[in-house]
């Protein structure tokens, strides 16, 4: 559940939800290493800025996922 905040209301919660899925195929590294390298970064800089990551290791594992990328 995502919650916004709602300009002098107080905070209101708001829930996402799947409707359809379209062209639905699995994502591997055969078939979508370019895809999955920014999601996999995504999470990264994310970890990154909540602070369990600290620079170096972001960059650490970053330099890890492109080295992968290359192998594809």
């Amino acid at each position: 559940m995502h919650t916004l905040g709602a300009k002098g209301s107080g905070r209101m919660a708001e829930q996402a939800r799947l409707l359809d899925i379209e062209n639905d195929r699995e994502i591997t590294k055969e078939t979508a290493s370019q895809f999955l390298f920014e999601y996999q970064r995504a999470v990264l800089l994310t970890l990154k800025d909540k602070g369990v990551l600290n620079e170096m290791q972001y960059r650490y594992v970053e330099e890890k996922l492109k080295k992968q990328l290359e192998q594809f």
